[in-house]
């Protein structure tokens, strides 16, 4: 082999390389985006209004990534939009941001929304339930089921606690964000019978309003 082709060679190998290195941190940073969450914020001060955008689970730094840019934005509107797309998270961390959207409620008009295509799921509901006015598309997904146990290590559902704490469990987190949100008490009668057990309960934004749930109150 000639030293010109060894170098060709090389360099052909390089780039290729290179190229798969670059696929790869493509993956790990849509990874990192997934698992951490990500906020984007557009603002309409034409029509009074902030764009929140969240795209990952229900886990910190939501809540503190929210408040930044509430009081970033706060007075470029008046109505705040907050756009929902997760595959739900921390019970604790979802706590904090439902605290952070009673205040925000105080003096903004606050709009949750699950838009075309995305998903709103276990611990994202009660998150999208803090909307003094709630839309989601007709086809966005909506998921429900029980309060679950994790192992602590391996984050598998812990089978050994008692089926009547987690039944107790679920129906505190239930009269805790259900009802006081307005959600119709026979529809979450009838939700709370088919996630017994363990099963999920998945619904679209059209059949929540055609139920009249009282969760999705408009489909855009």
């Amino acid at each position: 082999m000639t030293p010109g082709l060894r170098n060709r060679v090389i360099w052909g190998a390089m780039i290729i390389l290179l190229v798969i290195l670059a696929f790869k941190t493509r993956d790990h940073f849509a990874a990192y985006f997934e698992s951490v969450g990500q906020l984007d914020v557009r603002t309409l001060p034409d029509k009074d209004i902030v764009y929140l955008r969240w795209r990952g689970k229900i886990a910190a730094p939501m809540a503190s990534r929210i408040a930044e840019a509430f009081e970033r934005h706060k007075g470029d509107g008046h109505k705040i939009i907050l756009a929902l797309s997760s595959p739900g998270g921390s019970v604790d961390q979802g706590a904090e941001v439902v605290r952070l959207l009673r205040r925000i409620r105080q003096s903004h008009l606050l709009v949750t929304s699950v838009e075309d295509g995305a998903i709103c799921a276990s611990m994202c509901v009660p998150v999208y339930l803090q909307g003094q006015e709630r839309v989601a598309a007709a086809d966005a997904e909506f998921m429900f089921h029980e309060v679950a146990y994790r192992d602590f290590y391996s984050n598998e559902r812990d089978r050994s606690v008692p089926v009547a704490s987690i039944e107790a469990e679920t129906n505190r987190f239930i009269d805790k964000y259900f009802e006081e949100a307005g959600v119709s008490q026979a529809w979450t009668r009838k939700m709370r019978s088919e996630i017994a057990g363990g099963s999920e309960l998945w619904k679209t934004g059209r059949q929540l309003f055609d139920e009249k749930s009282g969760i999705v109150q408009q489909i855009i």
